[in-house]
């Protein structure tokens, strides 16, 4: 496998995260608007209280930023620990977002 083959496949793998990210932000946003749910992390929340725009300007930055960085430098086994585990982590989320939506709209 070459080092190409390999950054076409983080690339994928990071706008995977990019794409779930800003879902990510959509939900907790349409979430915290209705007052369904709150935001689960401290630092995020009180971006969140401050700024809605900044809120959803750290979500759609930091993983542009990680895409950008990954086109830039050779994927190495660790590093996909970490994007696995970034998938798996938010696929978590976006399923309990579904979930809330779920409880909220059939009751």
């Amino acid at each position: 496998m070459t080092s190409t083959h390999l950054n076409t496949k983080a690339v994928f793998a990071v706008f995977l995260l990019f794409l779930m990210s800003i879902l990510d932000a959509f939900y907790t946003d349409l979430g915290i608007r209705l007052d369904f749910i709150t935001e689960a992390n401290p630092l995020m929340g009180s971006v969140y209280e401050s700024s809605v725009a900044g809120f959803y300007a750290i979500k759609i930055a930091l993983p542009l930023l990680m895409l950008f960085i990954i086109m830039k430098i050779r994927v190495r086994n660790h590093l996909w620990f970490l994007i696995g585990g970034s998938l798996i982590l938010y696929s978590l989320i976006l399923a309990m977002h579904i979930r809330w939506i779920t409880m909220v709209t059939i009751g």
